[in-house]
């Protein structure tokens, strides 16, 4: 089972050091193959702009032809 997630860019407003940036992560979707879940990762990231990226059964990120963690 593979995982679409999309990395979402949120500032968080804090009252002593001010704006911070942070990142939250969002499920879009599961797949049963890694052929549609690149697919459907690459026409989210063409057509509806920020980072959307596929993680396997152990949480690891697709990128680049090999799983990194």
């Amino acid at each position: 089972m593979y995982r679409m997630m999309k990395s979402e860019k949120i500032t968080l407003d804090h009252a002593i050091s001010g704006p911070l940036s942070s990142y939250r992560q969002i499920k879009i979707g599961l797949f049963d193959g890694l052929g549609a879940a690149l697919d459907a990762c690459g026409v989210a990231n063409n057509k509806l702009g920020g980072h959307y990226y596929v993680l396997n059964g152990s949480g690891e990120e697709y990128y680049g032809g090999t799983w990194i963690h």
